[in-house]
């Protein structure tokens, strides 16, 4: 109907408002949209082309439980620790990702491989938390899904963007060299997000600190400068 035509409008335009509201946080998505597109999106395919053509599919499998066993331990490490600027915090661990897509790049061992992907699976699970719990704890709940589909859309679609161009340039520079180009995207884009004032200096909410309303207290700078 039309009237629900124009509240699905005034919801994107209200989550939009909210989503460029907070610089932290369409920092964050811009910056991943090319970690999909240059480290994410590459590694999936051509890690496992790599590790099955030189080691067979046993070492690929071996690999990947290491990759599962690493992202295990990076979200009991997030559970545990409880760091004051959770962003900065994770974009720290991140950096361990590109000892993923660059151990296979660098045609080490399988047990190099294996131990590049339990780092790289408990750093991407360390950020993960750390970005999750930000996301909710910082965003109102009644802007919260709004907010959640910019963030899908800004993100998580370049994914298969990365993944449909990993073939040409594999093809054009070699896999093995596509890889270690990875590895260095992601320490970069590491630094972008550490370089980034309003990403680095998010301070973690505290919900114990709530006020009577419901909205969070934040410890250390105003909501607005957390907005913002």
């Amino acid at each position: 109907s039309g009237r629900g035509s124009k509240a699905f409008r005034a919801d994107l335009v209200q989550g939009w408002r909210e989503f460029l509201a907070r610089r932290w946080l369409w920092s964050v998505i811009a910056v991943w949209c090319v970690y999909m597109i240059a480290v994410w999106g590459p590694t999936v395919p051509l890690v496992a082309t790599e590790v099955v053509q030189e080691h067979g599919p046993r070492a690929y499998g071996l690999v990947n439980s290491a990759l599962g066993a690493g992202t295990v331990v990076g979200g009991l490490l997030a559970l545990r620790l409880r760091p004051l600027r959770m962003l900065r915090a994770g974009a720290i661990a991140l950096v361990g990702f590109a000892a993923f897509p660059a151990s296979v790049g660098a045609g080490l061992g399988v047990p190099a491989m294996a131990a590049g992907a339990a780092v790289a699976g408990a750093g991407m699970s360390f950020w993960g938390v750390m970005w999750a719990t930000s996301v909710q704890t910082q965003v109102p709940p009644d802007v919260l899904n709004r907010i959640h589909a910019y963030d899908v859309a800004g993100s998580l679609a370049m994914m298969p963007v990365g993944q449909a161009l990993a073939g040409p340039a594999a093809g054009a520079l070699g896999a093995d060299h596509v890889l270690l180009v990875a590895g260095a995207t992601s320490f970069a884009v590491c630094a972008a997000l550490l370089l980034i004032p309003a990403v680095r200096g998010l301070v973690r909410v505290e919900a114990a600190a709530a006020g009577p309303s419901g909205t969070p207290a934040v410890t250390g700078p105003s909501p607005r400068t957390q907005k913002c």
